[in-house]
């Protein structure tokens, strides 16, 4: 199924209205959607035509911040009836529950590296809701984390075409359990030296 959605959203790249199809994925993707954006990013930059690249991150952008008050408002205000579902259909509770106490002691900076971090931005909206940490700081930190993903993943496909996507999209459980491993070390650290 992840595959046929994959090649669905690729095959968007092509069509006339794909800069519209990119700020609804990434909109969707923010939220509920399983699929991230720049695999359409990388599709339309692999094209024949010349499209900006710097404009496609910041459509992108956007639209994934916009998305991601809608995550949210599902977390804050509708949590047991949709948000819940969601996190047992992802199989995230456990990030969801870590979540809380790091957005309780360090919300910008746990929005920012969520912004960054290849684990779904998903996560990081429905817990900021479900939290109710500061939407203002949410909107802000989502704005520059999530402005540099895409530019970066914007820069590299227009750069390297469809030699982008293995990066981008098939590396991405490599990167997850990577970026897992070095949060847990850091974790411990900072819990066993601290003062």
């Amino acid at each position: 199924m992840m595959s046929r959605l994959v090649a669905w959203v690729e095959k968007w790249a092509a069509h006339h209205h794909a800069t519209k199809a990119l700020a609804l994925v990434s909109f969707v993707e923010a939220s509920v959607f399983p699929i991230p954006p720049f695999v359409l990013i990388i599709g339309m930059l692999s094209l024949e035509k010349k499209l900006s690249w710097v404009r496609l991150a910041a459509i992108g952008a956007v639209s994934s911040v916009l998305g991601g008050i809608l995550g949210y408002i599902i977390g804050h205000f509708l949590y047991a009836y949709i948000g819940s579902p969601l996190v047992a259909f992802y199989g995230i509770g456990d990030q969801v529950t870590h979540l809380g106490q790091l957005f309780q002691d360090h919300v910008f900076w746990t929005i920012i590296l969520a912004s960054l971090s290849p684990i779904p931005y998903k996560v990081f909206t429905l817990s900021a809701g479900l939290f109710s940490v500061n939407l203002p700081m949410f909107i802000f930190a989502s704005l520059i984390g999530r402005g540099i993903r895409f530019l970066v993943v914007s820069y590299v496909a227009d750069r390297y075409g469809v030699r982008a996507k293995r990066f981008v999209v098939e590396q991405q459980k490599k990167t997850i359990q990577i970026l897992c491993i070095s949060i847990v070390v850091m974790a411990m650290y900072y819990f066993l030296f601290r003062k």
